[in-house]
């Protein structure tokens, strides 16, 4: 998604106002209930982290040796996270950063905060081409100017990010309280996210089959190099497929959730992550680790409520960020969004992976573990020809992505169930009440029934 334009002087003029706003020190009541609230969150952070269920299996004693050895010191350390996480929130009851902003100032921050991400990128991208421009005999002076108003980005965006996560915190409440759900009249737990580096996934699947045997968290930003080894390793003395991928949010609590530069992404995963620890004071959360099934059913509904619940924080507070319409398109939309262009995208990505996971089962069945691995590796070369950079595509590849049962590329029949299911059910609350008291993947099939 193309990010906004970028104004310098919007964000300038919210350097002030939307940073710590004075709390209204004086009386005891106010000084009484931001202590209650702090140490509510304290108790939910505790216990959300006692709950959050294992991602895949711990298979044998050897199997955990080679990881470690694999991954070293690289293993991602979320208790130093959250304590550091927990302190700003809990210094945000006190300092309520946003809060004396009008919701016009709170849209303007907002999509200020977004339009200086994408710039962030920009200049991120024209950094790296410098120096990795062979020809350039001076890549640092050339750079500077650059990594100046980089540097100066990055210290206003740190210092708004405080009053952009509560005001969004309170807009998803807000949505999420007005399609029913809530827990006794309440938002439970209350919407709490930060911006940040969300940690990489390292995935290890059985070659013979598609499967998360095992999910070990690790250090966001390692480098590509590092992932490569820790891959070869893992995979080389396990005999399996292993891949190093990214996470775009993480449902710890408060939740994590990448800074990237496209709001609808961002309301969409919040939301996301939220219904995670919704869940795990449910049937459905303490079962994820079960099975395949029982996975894939917990993000495709996570995926579902998130993706309805920010569409409509989207399109409430921000309609001019609405995206255009998925193909096939209204005819008066096409020749707007695309300049007058008529006709679908000649490569069509969610199809094209449809087809390539089903012709790789379809090898595995057959015992074809070669032969599927080398047919994964040219349709990869064919997405790096059409733009995709996907790093590499195999059979771990597609067990972490394809718990996720949803858009044109899901093979998993869950994704198909789970969305009658929803139009069954009439209401979206009415749907996460369903689906929050299974405890395994059959009684989606008996739901439907």
């Amino acid at each position: 998604m193309t990010p906004g334009i970028y104004n310098p002087n919007i964000m300038k003029s919210f350097t002030v106002t939307s940073t710590a706003a004075p709390a209204r020190a004086g009386t005891r009541k106010r000084t009484w209930i931001v202590v209650r609230r702090s140490i509510g969150l304290i108790f939910v952070c505790l216990l959300i982290a006692a709950l959050i269920p294992s991602d895949g299996e711990l298979g044998a004693a050897r199997t955990d040796f080679v990881i470690q050895q694999a991954i070293g010191s690289r293993g991602f350390r979320l208790a130093a996270w959250e304590t550091e996480a927990i302190v700003q929130k809990a210094r945000d009851l006190w300092t309520r950063p946003g809060a004396y902003l009008t919701p016009a100032e709170q849209h303007d921050l907002v999509i200020a905060y977004f339009d200086a991400l994408g710039r962030i990128d920009e200049l991120s991208g024209k950094i790296e081409q410098i120096y990795a421009d062979p020809e350039e005999a001076s890549p640092d002076a050339v750079a500077a100017p650059l990594q100046a108003e980089l540097n100066d980005l990055r210290t206003a965006q740190e210092a708004r990010r405080p009053a952009v996560e509560r005001i969004i915190e309170g807009q998803v409440a807000t949505v999420l309280e007005e399609a029913g759900l809530t827990t006794g009249g309440q938002i439970w737990p209350p919407v709490r996210f930060a911006f940040t580096e969300s940690p990489d996934y390292l995935i290890v699947s059985p070659r013979d089959h598609i499967a998360v045997k095992k999910g070990v968290y690790l250090d966001p930003g390692i480098s590509v190099a590092d992932m490569e080894l820790i891959e070869t390793q893992v995979g080389r003395e396990l005999d399996v497929s292993a891949l190093v991928d990214g996470t775009g949010g993480f449902s710890s609590y408060p939740t994590m959730v990448v800074a990237y530069p496209d709001l609808d992404w961002a309301l969409d995963t919040v939301a996301h992550e939220w219904t995670h620890t919704h869940m795990y004071f449910r049937p459905l959360g303490w079962h994820y680790g079960d099975s395949g099934g029982m996975r894939t059913i917990n993000e495709t509904v996570a995926s579902i409520v998130g993706g309805e619940i920010g569409r409509r924080v989207l399109e409430r507070y921000y309609p001019e960020r609405m995206p255009p319409a998925g193909w096939p398109r209204p005819f008066s939309m096409r020749s707007d969004w695309l300049g007058g262009e008529t006709d679908p995208p000649a490569f069509e990505y969610g199809h094209f992976m449809r087809k390539t996971r089903l012709e790789t089962d379809r090898l595995l069945a057959e015992g074809k573990v070669d032969e599927a691995e080398q047919y994964m590796e040219s349709q990869r070369r064919i997405l790096v020809e059409n733009g995709y950079a996907i790093r590499k595509l195999n059979q771990a590849y597609f067990a972490f992505h394809g718990s996720y049962a949803v858009g044109s590329s899901a093979t998993d029949p869950i994704g198909g169930k789970l969305r009658l299911l929803r139009k069954q059910a009439g209401s979206l609350a009415e749907f996460l009440r369903t689906v929050a008291k299974f405890d395994e993947a059959a009684d989606l099939d008996a739901a439907l029934q």
